[in-house]
């Protein structure tokens, strides 16, 4: 389950208030399935939801939800739009919440067998879209609330390939 070891890091390194307290960033894996065909090889494919808890999150969640929108449309994006994700909340307070969002990811594994040598190469193949119409290596997030005129610098990250 490579893909949510990517997750996890992408997030870290974009929301600042994962990357001051990593710990608050929580992942599990629920609901977990492999697909496999009979053949010589041992090819499957994960098929998963995953469970990330955002735990006395006091931040603006468009810093979470647009980094993770980005990383869905490069590493998920045949992941149906309406079952892309979901979320449930717990209002801690006037400024804080825990927040567990689960979203549908598959990872496919290529092992080929040598029955000859008796050898297994396995390799978890994690496909990433480009996307050429944005090609940005480093992105600023402004939010601005309602209201206000002017616009702040939430948060700031280099995408994968920058």
């Amino acid at each position: 389950m490579k893909k949510l070891h990517l997750l996890r890091k992408h997030l870290i390194a974009a929301v600042p208030a994962f990357a001051r307290d990593p710990e608050r960033l929580l992942t599990f894996v629920e609901d977990g399935s492999i697909e496999f065909h009979r053949g010589p090889n041992l090819s499957h494919e994960y098929a998963f939801t995953a469970q990330l808890v955002l735990t006395d999150f006091a931040g603006d969640l468009d810093t979470v939800m647009l980094p993770l929108l980005q990383w869905l449309a490069e590493y998920q994006p045949d992941v149906e739009p309406s079952e892309a994700l979901s979320f449930e909340a717990e209002i801690l307070s006037n400024d804080a919440v825990d927040l567990a969002l689960r979203l549908r990811l598959t990872e496919r594994v290529i092992a080929q067998v040598d029955c000859h040598s008796g050898r297994i190469e396995s390799e978890h193949v994690t496909i990433r879209f480009e996307r050429d119409t944005c090609p940005a290596a480093q992105w600023q997030l402004f939010t601005r609330e309602p209201g206000e005129d002017d616009w702040n610098l939430t948060s700031e990250w280099t995408a994968h390939g920058g």
